[in-house]
């Protein structure tokens, strides 16, 4: 839905990038739930976040998007679910375990709590949480401008 929204607000603004990221978001989640690559869900989960990690850097590196907030939040979302999805994994698939712990609870937590902050930045596309200062803050991203919030270091 956000992919139609956003479709629909940019449609004549130059600047595709938020388009681009919503679609790319919309398709990874659709096709992770219908395509299989793997046995397991959770390692499914990984490889498509992993794969649309990729897909969006190729794209900022090839400047076929902008960095923007939005970027911002995306790729840290990803990066946290792939990480919560992870350690998941290694719970229950190489670990065996069958027993809930708290894991579990920061893990059904985590992972819906940065799907709902990507699909509001997504919908809002604005630096609603303040993450780019925190970023710049901590020397993660650097030249910010009104225009172009994140330009990584290289």
């Amino acid at each position: 839905m956000v992919f139609l929204l956003n479709w629909v607000l940019y449609i004549n603004n130059p600047n595709k990038s938020i388009v681009i990221l919503s679609f790319i978001m919309a398709v990874s989640y659709i096709t992770s739930e219908l395509l299989y690559l793997v046995y397991s869900i959770y390692l499914n989960w990984f490889i498509y976040d992993l794969l649309t990690l990729t897909c969006i850097g190729l794209l900022i590196r090839y400047q076929k998007i902008s960095p923007s907030p939005v970027t911002c939040y995306i790729m840290c979302g990803l990066i946290l679910n792939a990480i919560l999805i992870a350690a998941i994994y290694c719970d229950i698939y190489v670990r065996l375990n069958s027993e809930p712990w708290w894991l579990w609870s920061v893990y059904s937590f985590g992972v819906n709590i940065c799907d709902v902050i990507m699909i509001t930045a997504l919908a809002i596309n604005k630096d609603f949480l303040g993450l780019r200062k925190l970023l710049q803050k901590a020397s993660i991203i650097k030249g910010l401008n009104k225009n172009q919030a994140l330009v990584s270091k290289t």
